[in-house]
């Protein structure tokens, strides 16, 4: 038995069923045994980086750790802004990657890339297999890690020279590197207890929430925390629906792109429980006037050195949240007196709403479209985006069933992220219809993948937002650089000819009636297509926002407010 029967074994130990990766010289060894393994599936991407998103559109909705393939140098590289996306959101994969020799490591031999330095700043954790006997016990210890604490990447590294070693012995790694030290979290009493005390004075609270509550199986928890107290809440991109849509005081997102009430109430309160959320600059944007009104700030997080790394917190909680909250629900919580507060918020949500559809044929108008054909099913289907403008609307205006059902690119904003996303959402989920939201710019950038699409059948639906311009760089163009478009203009390919070309169905639309015509067609049939809106080219900015070097009080909602 050799080293790639073990690793296939270990897999299959792990119950990964699926890969997403790509052959070549280095793990050539591996794909001739994984090719008489029946029990993993190997799904070949047209480009080393779609492995990495892919690998994330299945930890992304079913929480759990998958794995995706890259060989050596050229093909590791091309890995790199999947695993940091992955890493920037705190999603957990395993990323197997192979090198050159190990004798011939770290002295610049053909196609050689230092992959642990390469990767370092971007992963949890980093293995590079010097004894084939260990292999199993580094499998182990890499999921562990990945999926303990903090959800976050990890990279196992394997020299081409090992792929062919003989398995001699079980051999456990001679000290844990990582996993055992992890500590157990103890939320000490007094935290508590001024966590509760500081409620009971908060005449302003707001809860902030972020996706990491559904890595830690804690949303029905957060619900009931937030019913019991009758907070007003308020979500980051990627905590889209954590809280039940019909929970009275959700205040939707908050951020630069979100909702003025929200904003509004953020810049106000005077008490703020963050639980699990970075205090990133999209979020507190001056550091200075984010706490300028005095609010006392409580912030939980898995991670310590989130903790007073940007907002200084009154208490600080290194906490897990599932037991965080099962910890604060033992104690006799009582509905805040409020209503002062939530009558200042109302106030704010009636003086400027948020408007939702336009006079031309819009992507607001579009994705209107999408929510009344999905609403009344939504566990049916899940949504995709690349980033950018049709993103921001996109979390404005949908409505998903859980965060599981929502894929979207949040800290790296990377361009490319929603193709590659959608096919492992798709495997992993073949009784969901993925509605792929992109942009006509973006689908440019991962569309070799449309073969993986067509190869397999994947039921994707992809909906291409075509304005003709780089939109959101043309925002800031337009509201702060005197219109001057430079290098925002754009053509794109015939997508008739390129969906021709994949062989898959194709549909172009100019109004809200032939895109509900052509999804309540599609909706009916398993298989992907390709829908180009074709949308007005004057179609309005992204509102609110919150311009550069501004604070959350000075949200705009038109470009009259600037």
């Amino acid at each position: 038995m050799i080293w790639a029967d073990i690793m296939i074994e270990t897999l299959k130990k792990h119950w990964v069923k699926t890969i997403f990766g790509y052959p070549g010289w280095a793990n050539m060894i591996l794909y001739d045994r994984l090719n008489l393994c029946d029990d993993i599936e190997h799904i070949l991407v047209r480009n080393e980086q779609a492995a990495a998103f892919a690998a994330q559109g299945h930890a992304r909705t079913k929480k759990q750790l998958w794995v995706c393939f890259g060989t050596s140098w050229p093909w590791t590289s091309n890995l790199i802004t999947g695993i940091m996306d992955a890493y920037m959101d705190s999603i957990p994969i395993l990323i197997v990657t192979w090198q050159v020799p190990y004798p011939v490591m770290w002295t610049d031999a053909f196609q050689e890339l230092d992959t642990i330095w390469t990767t370092m700043s971007i992963v949890k954790h980093s293995f590079v297999i010097d004894n084939v006997n260990k292999t199993e016990a580094i499998f182990d210890e890499a999921i562990k890690i990945a999926t303990t604490g903090r959800p976050w990447p990890v990279l196992i590294d394997f020299p081409k020279d090992m792929s062919m070693a003989n398995f001699t012995e079980k051999k456990e790694l001679e000290k844990p590197l990582f996993y055992s030290n992890i500590e157990t979290l103890w939320i000490a009493e007094k935290e508590i207890y001024d966590l509760t005390k500081a409620l009971e004075k908060a005449k302003k609270p707001v809860l902030i929430i972020w996706q990491w509550i559904k890595f830690a199986d804690a949303e029905e928890q957060l619900n009931e925390f937030a019913r019991k107290i009758w907070i007003p809440v308020v979500s980051t991109l990627l905590a889209k629906w954590v809280i039940r849509e019909d929970y009275e005081n959700y205040l939707w997102m908050w951020w630069m792109h979100w909702f003025y009430h929200a904003n509004l109430a953020m810049y106000n309160a005077d008490l703020i429980i963050n639980i699990w959320s970075r205090f990133d600059d999209r979020l507190v944007w001056t550091y200075k006037s984010f706490t300028e009104n005095g609010k006392k700030v409580i912030h939980v997080d898995i991670d310590k050195w989130e903790l007073n790394k940007v907002v200084k917190a009154d208490i600080a909680i290194h906490a897990d949240g599932k037991e965080f909250l099962n910890k604060i629900l033992e104690k006799k919580l009582k509905p805040l007196e409020i209503d002062e507060w939530k009558q200042q918020i109302n106030t704010w949500k009636t003086e400027k709403p948020f408007e939702e559809k336009t006079d031309i044929f819009s992507t607001k108008n579009a994705l209107n479209t999408v929510k009344q054909l999905t609403e009344n099913n939504l566990d049916r289907f899940i949504f995709t985006t690349d980033v950018w403008q049709h993103q921001m609307w996109c979390s404005q205006i949908l409505k998903v069933s859980s965060t599981k059902h929502w894929l979207t690119s949040g800290w790296a904003w990377t361009m490319w992220f929603s193709i590659p996303t959608s096919m492992w959402a798709a495997i992993s989920n073949p009784d969901k219809t993925i509605i792929n939201i992109v942009w006509d710019w973006w689908v440019q950038m991962n569309i070799q993948e449309l073969q993986v699409l067509a190869h397999h059948n994947l039921n994707i639906k992809i909906i291409i937002m075509n304005n003709s311009y780089l939109w959101m760089v043309r925002q800031w163009q337009d509201l702060f650089l005197n219109k001057n478009y430079a290098a925002t203009p754009m053509t794109s390919p015939k997508y008739k000819e390129l969906a021709e070309a994949y062989r898959m169905p194709w549909y172009e639309v100019y109004s809200e009636k032939e895109l509900e015509e052509v999804l309540e067609k599609e909706f009916d049939r398993k298989w992907p297509c390709v829908i180009e809106a074709k949308i007005a080219k004057d179609e309005d900015n992204v509102f609110p926002m919150v311009p550069p070097w501004l604070n959350l009080a000075q949200t705009i909602v038109s470009k009259e407010d600037l």
